[in-house]
């Protein structure tokens, strides 16, 4: 999925994560920062296939398109969120994060590795930035394609309401919840299943299949 062909336009899931408060730390608890969220990335994204992914450097954070099944987004949000509640004090790291599923173009930057711009990208930074930290925020769209895959999914989210962003757009954001013990077992059982069979045609990827053409609608509304 990976390949550059002709600048190829489409429909996909990125995450934006920041680091609250990282242009203000000194240069040294920087550096220890970034290395710390490489460290999480690294383990959170460990069963999604690298061509399933593009992971881009923004400086204070990181962004990562999906390109394969919607719910790794989700998945692996969920991963950092759990590992930063359970890490000890000197490895915390306070992040905000933001979901979105929206249209990106595929390029080569100036070194010749994948990159991506577009409107699904700038949606999530911007979704990103309503968030409180350590708070996973997501757009209309993501929710409403997640959502209908599965009830347990569904039940994670939570209408946060209308939100206006600098350009004067507005943006209806949902927050992701921790669900209780029973939501989390079904979350697990469904991450298993996912990462055993992500390789097979499921009902799963035909739903969101059948569901993105009225979310591009959208979109472009």
């Amino acid at each position: 999925p990976t390949q550059i062909r002709g600048n190829r336009t489409f429909i996909c899931c990125v995450v934006f994560i920041d680091i609250v408060e990282y242009t203000r730390k000194a240069v040294t608890e920087q550096i220890q920062l970034k290395e710390r969220l490489n460290s999480l990335l690294a383990e959170a994204l460990k069963d999604v296939a690298a061509n399933d992914r593009i992971i881009l450097d923004t400086g204070d954070g990181a962004a990562i398109s999906f390109v394969g099944d919607p719910e790794d987004a989700l998945f692996v949000c969920l991963s950092l969120r759990h590992a930063l509640a359970e890490a000890e004090p000197g490895d915390q790291v306070s992040m905000r994060i933001g979901i979105n599923l929206g249209p990106v173009k595929l390029i080569r930057d100036l070194n010749g590795q994948p990159n991506i711009i577009g409107d699904g990208i700038n949606v999530a930074q911007r979704i990103m930035g309503f968030a409180e930290p350590s708070q996973i925020l997501v757009s209309r769209s993501y929710y409403e394609v997640v959502s209908c895959l599965s009830e347990t999914y569904a039940k994670l989210f939570h209408y946060e309401g209308s939100r206006t962003d600098k350009h004067v757009r507005e943006h209806e954001v949902y927050a992701v919840g921790e669900g209780s013990g029973e939501v989390q077992r079904s979350l697990e059982a469904a991450h298993n299943a996912a990462t055993t069979g992500r390789h097979s045609t499921s009902g799963t990827k035909q739903k969101v299949v059948d569901h993105l053409s009225s979310t591009t609608i959208r979109l472009k509304e």
